[in-house]
């Protein structure tokens, strides 16, 4: 540890496409160090990284408004930092980076949301309402969309371009996990699956049909939230029931086959 920290005192930030470098003290102590020592700088420098990226993405989200989802936000951003703006070269995928931050930025806060509801709701012993609770969690999601709503639809392309739609999907279904998760869903079947795909859909029609709602606080936009809620727990119901119905055709038809055999015989010990 004592090498790290002397290598760290001997660090200057220098940024060529994304990547740092140290002083010749720095690389010379880390070939003279052991292994140990030498998965602790490469942790400890990792960490080193990952921080300055969370604070320039941090501090880029005010420019967005101005320069967009791009390169230049987070130039502005790593400006405020007091770092030189080459640094964007920390970012190969430019805004789409960005995008990706503030997407899960906005899912984990959500998190958050929910964990104090669910708390709360426990404390004061009410019983949880599916559907009021899953309103409420897509939306609180959607309006955290509001400060960059003009220039969201920028946000909404990057995401679908091929180079970013697995992390794009990724996000999105992490955050279906996340809604269903506190709605106290701990399905292992495979409605697993069918809840999240279902809420996933509504989620994103939802989002597009909030870009066109020109309604006061968008009260449209959750009054088709609504309905499609709505429509998802009736086909719910109706999925459940339809398998129930067919759990008893299916005993009727069992019980009209044994019958049919005793009455041709074909059940009898002596054949």
């Amino acid at each position: 540890m004592e090498n790290c920290l002397r290598a760290r005192q001997a660090w200057y930030f220098s940024v060529t496409q994304g990547k740092y470098f140290s002083t010749t003290e720095h690389r010379s102590q880390e070939q003279s160090s052991g292994d140990t020592g030498k998965e602790e700088i490469h942790e400890d420098e990792a960490q080193y990284e990952h921080d300055i990226r969370q604070r320039i993405l941090s501090a880029s989200l005010v420019y967005v408004q101005e320069f967009g989802w791009t390169k230049k936000a987070l130039e502005a951003g790593a400006k405020d930092e007091g770092l030189p703006p080459i640094v964007h070269g920390m970012f190969p995928r430019g805004g789409a980076e960005l995008v990706h931050y503030f997407y899960a930025k906005c899912n984990q806060e959500l998190a958050e949301i929910m964990s104090t509801d669910m708390k709360e709701m426990e404390a004061k012993g009410e019983k949880l309402r599916t559907h009021a609770f899953i309103k409420n969690a897509v939306e609180t999601r959607l309006r955290m969309i509001f400060p960059y709503l003009e220039i969201w639809p920028q946000a909404m392309a990057i995401q679908a371009l091929p180079q970013n739609a697995v992390e794009s999907w990724t996000n999105t279904l992490n955050l279906m996990d996340e809604i269903w998760y506190y709605a106290g869903d701990r399905s292992t079947d495979f409605n697993w699956y069918t809840k999240r795909m279902s809420l996933y859909g509504i989620y994103k029609s939802t989002e597009i049909y909030m870009m066109q709602d020109k309604s006061a606080d968008k009260e449209n936009t959750w009054a088709f939230l609504d309905r499609r809620l709505t429509d998802m727990q009736a086909l719910s119901a109706a999925k459940k029931s339809c398998e129930q119905n067919c759990g008893v055709l299916k005993e009727a038809v069992k019980g009209f086959g044994v019958m049919g055999r005793n009455i041709l015989g074909f059940n009898s010990r002596d054949r």
